[in-house]
């Protein structure tokens, strides 16, 4: 995703030290390397070239052997026949190579690689002491460690090529043997000379490994399995690289210290046998999961088979392997953050990336990682704090007591003579008891001397330590959730109180004062929500859509953990005693966010942000931070059109967020079942309530309860916020509006000017067709060819019709008969699958023409670009077929039709101008087709014929109109019960229904007219129903109670008005009741007095009318639920279809309406229907007594 630049040298903190805080050696080396000037695109191109060169290397000391080892590795998945049972099978033969010595050890080797590599670290941090200028290889060896064990993703492959990383890591320790860093060895070259430039070159190895592997990562299962050939051979290489530095390292420390070539060759061939069954578990570490998902990928055709199919992709998609289930892994594509259509899009947007495009893009997020873990370690340097009293530990103790820092907990511990561990709530009500005896003896002493940790100032806090709390405290300490709390928990938990803070007064922060903090921030939350619903209205229409699934996807989530929260309201003095740790925490996790771009991208990053422990400790105010942001980005989309994927990116955001905290529920409920409790009392009292919804809310989340909840709304005011908001601070991806048409000058560079011939003889700007199927498959490509710094190379960048960037880089190759052959390669930022191009010029250098594909082997299509020939002209040529049949003709045709345009053109002609107003009109509503997945083969056709007859601008200015400008009906989530179609314009939504979920209804007359039946349903729906007719897209958790409720209020206002304007008339006997002279007539009806028949007195009625047309109306008709109530705004019927909601004064057609209908007595419908079907039955007797007279008839013989 395009983010804002991070430097390498931003990336990292720069200098020795953080705050005042002195940080290890190799970490400060990796930092000060990262000054040097080493940005993060140059030491990825560095790190891909490493690779090409590595590879090479490799080729050359392994022999055939280990390079079979590869090719059979690449191949490993798509291998695997098409049912689980048969891929299973398919390893059965491997098992025995499996459990071979060799394999053996690198299996040992992978599964204890977590707990050797601490040790390693610290062995590489002393002896970077002695040899400083390791230390930019160990810090960045360290901090790729640090963040690929707090991914938690136990991937084999991954943990193979760490493990080649640590044998090349434990090479340096040789390193310890010479501890004369200045001796000059053979060559007069000291070990630093040596060696300087290869540790510089493996930091930035390492880096760049780090960086694929957290791409790789992030991949879903799928991607993994179909692309899973093409993405192993780039970890394989880093394998190799690893390899070659870990021989360049033994060779150049055997020759430093004299060992001998002989030596040396030795180790190395140690180093080859061990490279080769590394090679060869990388080929067999296929998890269970990919060899269920690669089954199903065979069954369906194959890889290519599968990319090829929006079906299979679809139904893969849904699927989720049962060993993944029996885990209970997830993955991006299971959170569900946007519609099946949008996630399958963003699932072919990663199928149809190259790995290399792909490492390339997540290197700016990767490199804010490598910031954020520095920061950690800084942090973790700063927060080893020793507070007073604290116990130094000695390294021979005498009992498990003795482990403990603290004074207090120490005594208890030893005289109750506690073990290891001991349970939760005789921990706490013992540290209780203890602290009160501690006060009632201070008390009796009466000035006294008497030795106490408590102070005065702190006996507040005993108040809150009480069984009301236990709870509280021992969730405190037992983090795990365990019911035990061990010394290791009791260490961690009093060494990380602030500074300053007593543990009595840490106690009660977590008996009272957490829950306060969170009871704010909860607060502080539902109140941006609603400022965020109360924008919708001011939210720039094209805007609309993102904001409208933004709020869908987070909000009801959000609610999830905000409603079953139970919070607490205290006295504002308690409150400022936790002040100050509660504004240094959220300042904490605010500069994490910051340092993040507020885009979490992972469980990684969010364990950065957040740090170790509990997710809930932290929960709310990461919220809160997170949508305090995003009301900023809500406040310009008021305003501006933002990137359509500012609003997706952050949405995705928090719902890593919240996958942490169901990642907590689910550990939480395996624990309560373990200990044999009981999951649904547990969580009515763990951490408050939060998760008691995440275990079940299917009550809260009924139709019966939504209709009753009301939720905390507010009026938003634009003028009452900050008005000085930067855009460029706030997000992540440029205005859209700057990226709507692209309008570059083509400029000489200095590299154009020193490039060769041949490559100066492509370089300019070119015009052409792309043809597959059809002629053109899409819009007049456009871009201009650069040289590259290699002066042997070409590239060019532009942005595509449908306004997604690319980049295209390419050679050439001049063959024995003089003919130079050009061959580059386009490959998109997203969205598209790259493709690759051969052709050469003709003889004057103006057209390129050639063939292409989607692979460098396979090029089965032709393409023509042009020089010097305007897209204007150009879509005046005929396609290739009118060339094949009649070149003269076509040429004729050509000229005459360009000139023709140009002349229709330069006066402005009224038929140009109409022919493109036209072209316009057909081309949005085909592309609002393909939006629904309903375009024709015959739509493809007219595709191609007008893409054929417009140039890139004017197709961009229709993606435009589509994407930011048109706005369509909209379209609702939510699909009718009667004809199954999305429904768009108005919703109507039967408020007399009661089921499982709402009876939802488009606005075709057959469909309202529809009766229809639903399992849930206590009752069939009948048209006589009353419908609320909703023109806005509804949030159906916050806005369906809200409608109801106005609804059923709105209709008995409506039916007052219009039963009482009925009786009027009958009492006076005249439909035509005439308007007083001395009433006004007000928006929705006209005052009116009517004599009542028999009574002689006047009685003054409210005659309703039609807001727009003015007519009276009776039954049936409309009634307005957004306007006041004493406004009575009625619609009649055709004023509502033929304008598809109306505007009048104060009354906007986006308001809800609900239909006024005559009341029908169930019971007579029931008998109208008795009375249908029966008359129905009488038909078919009559009918079937007909057709057996006809069957007698034709049976009976003829005469002859």
């Amino acid at each position: 995703m395009p983010t804002p630049q991070v430097s390498a040298s931003d990336a990292l903190a720069k200098g020795g030290s953080k705050g005042g805080v002195q940080l290890a050696p190799a970490v400060v080396a990796f930092e000060e390397s990262r000054d040097k000037g080493l940005v993060g695109s140059k030491r990825l191109d560095n790190a891909f070239h490493a690779v090409t060169s590595a590879q090479e290397d490799f080729n050359a000391y392994n022999g055939t052997t280990s390079r079979g080892i590869v090719n059979k590795s690449g191949d490993m998945i798509s291998a695997i026949t098409t049912d689980v049972g048969d891929a299973q099978s398919a390893l059965s033969p491997l098992k025995s190579a499996y459990e071979s010595e060799a394999m053996k050890t690198i299996r040992d080797g992978v599964n204890t690689l977590v707990n050797s590599l601490p040790g390693l670290i610290k062995a590489l941090d002393e002896v970077a002491k002695l040899h400083p200028f390791i230390g930019i290889a160990v810090g960045a060896f360290r901090i790729v460690v640090e963040l690929d064990l707090k991914r938690r993703d136990n991937d084999k492959k991954i943990a193979s090529l760490f493990l080649e990383m640590k044998d090349m890591m434990e090479a340096l320790l040789q390193l310890d043997n010479i501890k004369d860093r200045d001796a000059v060895g053979p060559g007069g070259m000291t070990i630093e000379a040596r060696m300087q430039n290869l540790v510089k070159q493996t930091a930035d190895d390492i880096t760049a490994c780090g960086n694929a592997c957290d791409t790789y990562a992030k991949k879903r299962l799928i991607v993994k399995v179909i692309k899973g050939s093409v993405r192993d051979s780039t970890l394989k290489n880093y394998i190799d690289i690893f390899a070659k530095r870990r021989k360049d390292f033994t060779f150049a420390l055997a020759i430093h210290t004299g060992a001998g070539v002989d030596d040396a060759n030795r180790k190395l061939d140690t180093l080859d046998n061990k490279m080769d069954a590394i090679l060869e578990f990388f080929a067999k570490a296929v998890s269970p999961e990919q060899q269920e998902m690669a089954a199903l990928v065979q069954k369906r055709g194959g890889s290519m088979a599968v990319m090829g199919s929006r079906d299979a992709l679809s139904e893969l998609l849904r699927l989720k392997p049962t060993a993944a289930a029996k885990h209970g892994e997830r993955e991006a594509s299971q959170r569900n953050i946007h519609s099946d259509e949008d996630d399958l899009e963003s699932l072919r947007i990663e199928l149809f990336e190259s790995p290399a495009a792909a490492i390339r893009n997540n290197l700016e997020v990767f490199e804010r990682k490598l910031k954020m873990q520095q920061r950690v370690f800084a942090e973790e340097m700063r927060g080893m704090v020793h507070h007073e009293g604290d116990r130094v530990i000695d390294a021979v103790t005498s009992g498990p007591h003795d482990r403990i820092i603290d004074p207090d907990i120490h005594e208890i511990w030893k005289e109750m003579r506690w073990r290891g561990h001991v349970k939760a709530r005789h921990f706490v009500l013992t540290l209780r008891d203890y602290y009160r005896q501690q006060i009632e003896t201070k008390k009796r002493a009466r000035g006294e001397s008497f030795i106490t940790s408590i102070h005065d100032d702190d006996e507040w806090a005993l108040e809150w330590i009480n069984i009301n709390r236990l709870q509280a405290i021992a969730e405190a300490f037992d983090d795990d959730a365990s019911g035990f709390i061990t010394i290791a928990e009791v260490n961690q938990f009093t060494s990380s109180r602030p500074k300053g803070w007593s543990l009595l007064h840490w106690l009660a922060y977590w008996a009272i004062g957490w829950q306060m903090t969170a009871t704010y921030y909860r607060d502080k939350i539902n109140d941006l929500f609603a400022q965020m619903f109360a924008m919708r209205p001011r939210i720039h229409s094209a805007n609309a859509e993102a904001v409208l699934k933004y709020l869908l996807v987070v909000y009801k989530r959000s609610v999830k953990f905000t409603s079953s929260f139970n919070g607490t309201y205290q006295a504002d003095s308690l409150k400022a005693r936790f002040q100050s740790y509660m504004d240094a925490e959220e300042q904490r996790l605010r500069e994490g966010l910051e340092t993040v771009r507020y885009d979490i991208d992972a469980m990684d990053t969010l364990t950065l942000v957040t740090g170790p422990g509990r997710i809930e400790k932290s929960l709310f105010a990461l919220l809160y931070l997170l949508l305090k942001r995003d009301h900023q980005i809500f406040r310009l989309c008021q305003k501006m059109i933002v990137h359509k994927d500012e609003l997706w990116d952050a949405a995705d955001t928090i719902m890593w967020v919240y996958d942490a905290a169901v990642n907590r529920y689910d550990d939480l409920k395996e624990l309560f079942k373990q200990q044999r409790a009981d999951p649904v009392q547990q969580f009515k009292s763990y951490a408050s309530e939060l998760f008691n919804y995440c275990h079940d809310s299917t009550e809260f989340f009924s139709l019966e309860n939504l209709r009753k909840l009301e939720w905390t709304e507010c009026e938003y005011v634009e003028e009452n916020e900050e008005q000085n908001i930067d855009s460029k601070i706030i997000l992540n991806y440029p205005s859209a509006v700057h990226n709507l048409c692209s309008i570059t000058e083509d400029i000489v560079s200095n590299g154009d000017t020193l490039a060769d011939n041949d490559v100066k003889s492509i370089l300019g700007r070119w015009y052409g067709l792309i043809g597959a199927e059809r002629w053109p498959v899409t819009a007049i490509v456009s871009f201009c060819f650069h040289a590259s710094a290699d002066a042997n190379t070409y590239e060019a960048s532009d942005v595509a019709a449908h306004g997604t960037g690319y980049t295209v880089h390419g050679g050439y190759i001049k063959k024995d008969d003089g003919t130079v052959e050009y061959n580059f390669s386009r490959t998109y930022m997203a969205r598209l699958r790259q493709s690759y191009f051969t052709g050469t010029l003709d003889g004057d250098g103006e057209r390129l023409s050639g063939s292409w594909g989607y692979s460098e082997t396979e090029k089965p299509y032709r393409f023509m670009f042009w020089k010097n020939v305007p897209p204007e002209t150009l879509i005046a040529r005929p396609p290739p077929s009118e060339f094949e049949e009649n070149k003269t003709k076509a040429l004729w045709k050509y000229a005459l039709t360009a000139a023709h345009n140009e002349a229709r053109r330069k006066l402005f002609s009224w038929s140009y101008i109409k022919e493109r107003r036209a072209i316009r009109k057909e081309y949005l509503e085909l592309l609002e087709r393909e939006t629904d997945d309903l375009n024709t083969t015959t739509d493809f056709d007219r595709f191609a014929v007008l893409e054929r007859t417009s140039t890139c601008e004017d197709v961009r200015r229709f993606y435009v109109s589509r994407d930011y400008h048109q706005r369509p009906v909209p379209t609702h989530f939510a699909r009718c019960d009667a004809c199954r179609e999305l429904i768009r314009g108005a919703r109507l939504i039967c408020i007399d229904c009661r089921g499982k979920d709402t009876l939802d209804l488009c606005d075709k007359p057959a469909c309202r007219e529809a009766t229809k039946t639903r399992e849930d349903l206590t009752q069939p729906h009948l048209p006589t129903h009353a419908f609320a007719k909703a023109r806005r897209v509804l949030n159906h958790i916050r806005d369906y109670g809200k409608l109801i409720r106005l609804s059923d209020a709105g209709l008995e206002r409506a039916r007052q008005l219009l039963d009482g304007a009925a009786r009027a008339r009958e009492a006076t006997g005249d439909s035509k009741i005439a308007q007083s002279k001395t009433e006004t007539k007000s928006a929705g009806g006209s005052r009116e007095e009517a004599d009542t028949m028999g009574s002689g007195t006047s009685t003054t009625v409210t005659q309703p009318v039609c807001v727009s047309c003015s007519s009276k109306v009776s039954y049936p008709c409309w009634y307005c639920v957004d306007c006041p109530a004493d406004a009575n705004i009625f619609v009649c019927n055709n004023c509502d279809e033929k304008n598809g909601g109306i505007t009048v004064g104060e009354h906007l057609n986006t308001h809800s309406l609900v239909s006024c209908k005559v009341r029908v007595a169930e019971d007579s419908v029931e008998k109208s229907t008795e009375q249908r079907l029966s008359a129905v039955e009488s038909k078919l007797t009559v009918l079937t007594a007909q057709i057996e007279k006809l069957m007698e008839l034709m049976a009976a013989p003829r005469p002859s």
